[in-house]
C-alpha cells in the first residue's frame, strides 16, 4: 500500500480506476526496473480482525466504500478517501495484483501478486494459500521462497520504508540471500552488517 498511497497526488491522465492501475504499474515497473523477480505483496483486509475493529473506531464510521472497477470514475476523489473504506482497499488490492499481472504476462521478469490470501504469478508457479493479515510476514515468506528459487549471488532488495520490515528481515536474514538489502526513506541498508 505504500506505493499506492505515494500516488496520493495522482497524476491528471487518472481518470478511472482502470488509469490508477496503469499509473501504479508504471511507477512499480520504474521503481523495479533492474531486477529480474518482482514480489508484491499486500496486506490483507478482514474484517473480523483487530486491525479493523481499531480502524472502525479511530473513523467513527465516516468512511465511504466505492466500487472497484475499470470503468469507476475517480478523477475528483481524493485518493485518502478513496482508500478510507477497508473493503475499498481489499478490493483495490485484489484489483491491482490481478492487473500487475494481466499488464506484465509476457514480461521476461518474474512476477508474484498477493493479496487477499491469493498468491499468484505471471508464470508457471504454484503457491499455497496464506491467511498473513499483514503483509510484513508474508512478505518475508515469499522473500525466502525466491531465495531458495535464485543462485546464492542474488541480490534480493526490499522496498519499504517501514522499521518493522527491516526488523524482520534482519531477524530472518539467516533465510535470505546473503546479498540482502532493504531499500527505505533514509537510503538503503545492507543487512548483513545488522545481522
Amino acid at each position: 500500500m505504500v506505493l499506492v498511497q505515494r500516488l496520493s497526488k495522482k497524476p491528471a491522465t487518472v481518470v478511472t480506476v482502470k488509469d490508477l492501475s496503469g499509473c501504479f504499474n508504471d511507477r512499480l515497473m520504474s521503481r523495479t526496473r533492474d531486477y529480474d523477480e518482482i514480489l508484491l505483496v499486500f496486506d490483507t483486509y478482514r474484517t473480523d480482525s483487530l486491525k479493523s475493529a481499531t480502524r472502525d473506531k479511530r473513523r467513527q464510521g465516516k468512511a465511504i466504500q466505492y466500487q472497484v472497477r475499470d470503468d469507476t470514475n475517480i478523477k475528483h476523489i481524493p485518493l485518502s478517501r478513496f482508500l478510507s473504506h477497508d473493503q475499498t482497499k481489499a478490493d483495490l488490492t485484489d484489483y491491482l495484483a490481478a492487473k500487475i499481472l494481466e499488464y506484465n504476462w509476457g514480461s521476461s521478469k518474474l512476477i508474484i501478486t498477493s493479496a487477499s490470501g491469493n498468491t499468484r504469478s505471471n508464470k508457471d508457479l504454484l503457491f499455497e494459500e496464506n491467511n498473513h493479515e499483514e503483509a510484513d510476514m508474508l512478505l518475508i515468506h515469499q522473500a525466502v521462497l525466491a531465495s531458495h528459487r535464485n543462485p546464492a549471488d542474488a541480490q534480493l532488495m526490499f522496498f519499504s520504508p517501514d522499521t518493522d520490515i527491516l526488523v524482520l528481515v534482519t531477524a530472518n536474514y539467516d533465510l535470505l540471500l546473503k546479498n540482502t538489502s532493504i531499500s527505505m526513506a533514509s537510503g538503503v541498508v545492507q543487512i548483513e552488517p545488522l545481522w
